[in-house]
């Protein structure tokens, strides 16, 4: 069976090549940055410094355990986080690792040169109106499913 190739639609444009941020990361998949900036932000939550629950970023995410095992369990495997079970909640947290942080805070980087040299090349007001309908694009594309 041949596969033709087919013009690029308006729609491919806008996500496969307009919104392509994976292409801002260099050591690590936007998805896995994701995940990692997730656990970051809920270590701690219950009052158990570092930690950061499975069951709680599942619910954040809205990723069933399962999924989300299978990615922690990846990540694990590359050195960015432990995997362990709290008995006395009866549930499993993850950590980051230091090679975790010392990744994210080089992405961070990263995307901080890039903004600013979106915020040096784009005048003010022009970037805050692209940022509002951004973020209008965003919810519609959330809400899509």
């Amino acid at each position: 069976m041949e596969i033709k190739p087919t013009p690029q639609r308006e729609e491919e444009l806008l996500f496969l090549e307009y919104f392509n941020t994976d292409r801002l990361f260099r050591s690590i998949k936007r998805a896995d940055y994701v995940l990692l900036y997730a656990i970051r932000s809920h270590a701690g939550e219950r009052g158990r410094p570092g930690r950061t629950y499975l069951a709680d970023l599942s619910r954040e995410l809205g990723v069933p355990i399962p999924s989300l095992s299978r990615t922690v369990e990846r990540l694990q495997d590359r050195g960015f986080v432990t995997w362990k079970t709290d008995r006395n909640a009866g549930q499993t947290y993850v950590k980051l690792t230091s090679k975790a942080v010392e990744l994210m805070d080089d992405e961070h980087r990263r995307m901080r040169e890039v903004y600013d040299r979106i915020r040096a090349e784009i005048p003010p007001d022009e970037l805050a109106r692209s940022l509002a309908t951004l973020k209008r694009i965003a919810e519609i594309v959330r809400t899509a499913e």
